[in-house]
């Protein structure tokens, strides 16, 4: 590139939102910076006002990467949202902290992209730690299986909860195979950028939760499939952030719910759903409570 002249765009973005989780970050900016290998990558971290050194960290660790410090908790799709507004590259990456990007997987991933340009978002195959396979994505939910999934109605009509539940998360798949879903998890989301930002992948409304169900389901409503990729790698520790406050945790859960359910359903569904819920949220609050859980950050 001349002196002066414009740079060269990268091929990949990689958005990451962190709260509090430094040393899974720097474990996942470490196998990214491993595994790129001849990508031009844009990384950015979006620190959502961690307290643990997360910030300072990625300034000594990580100097390849933009660190954007909104100075408060913007939750999953506000940093999100920031990240894809700084993003340059024609397709990002949307990634958690706690996983860790396996041999070949960025590339694998971006290949499909390019190969296969009517699908808006892909994602790999995960495992915990231990090696144990997360049976991911799922079928889009309907208001029924919220009913069902999140209120006594479930344990009185158990059995239609059951055969609901195992045709909603492919129950008759294994994630060793390759093939297009309705739903997959923004944990590790690859899609094309401007594609993203058009579809409001990250609504407001909804701050922690169902964010991938409501993502992918403008993105689907756009025309675009969206497919899991078994030959991409990827380990994910889960629940790094959240289990730091799982009380709080779990009433933004009900709050965001209730949000999904009223954009997806209407207002009238979504008032019936936070009445049915109502036992459900106090007995799991009481819970929490009694074991000692913060509600609060």
């Amino acid at each position: 590139m001349s002196r002066g002249g414009a740079a060269a765009l990268p091929d990949l973005s990689i958005v990451i939102v962190n709260y509090n989780t430094r040393e899974p970050l720097r474990r996942c900016l470490e196998s990214i910076r491993a595994e790129r290998g001849a990508l031009a990558v844009q990384i950015l971290v979006v620190d959502n006002d961690s307290k643990d050194g997360s910030a300072q960290m990625v300034r000594e660790s990580a100097p390849e990467a933009t660190l954007i410090t909104p100075g408060r908790n913007t939750w999953f799709s506000g940093g999100n949202r920031l990240g894809l507004d700084a993003a340059s590259a024609p397709y990002t990456l949307i990634l958690n902290a706690d996983t860790l990007i396996q041999p070949g997987t960025l590339h694998i991933l971006l290949e499909h992209l390019r190969a296969n340009p009517d699908v808006g978002a892909v994602c790999p195959q995960m495992r915990f730690p231990d090696g144990r396979l997360q049976r991911i994505c799922s079928r889009q939910s309907q208001y029924v299986d919220l009913l069902l999934g999140y209120t006594f109605l479930g344990a009185l009509l158990s059995g239609w909860r059951d055969r609901r539940r195992a045709w909603m998360w492919y129950a008759d798949w294994d994630r060793t195979t390759s093939r297009a879903v309705d739903v997959i998890p923004h944990s590790c989301k690859m899609g094309p950028t401007a594609l993203f930002r058009a579809a409001g992948i990250f609504d407001p409304r909804l701050r922690l939760y169902f964010t991938d169900d409501d993502g992918c389901w403008s993105l689907r409503e756009a025309g675009y499939a969206i497919h899991f990729v078994a030959e991409a790698k990827l380990v994910h520790e889960e629940h790094a952030s959240v289990g730091q406050v799982q009380r709080l945790a779990s009433q933004l859960y009900f709050t965001d719910l209730i949000a999904y359910c009223r954009k997806r359903f209407g207002a009238a569904r979504a008032a019936l759903l936070r009445l049915l819920v109502i036992p459900t949220r106090t007995g799991m609050d009481l819970a929490q409570r009694l074991r000692g859980e913060k509600k609060r950050l």
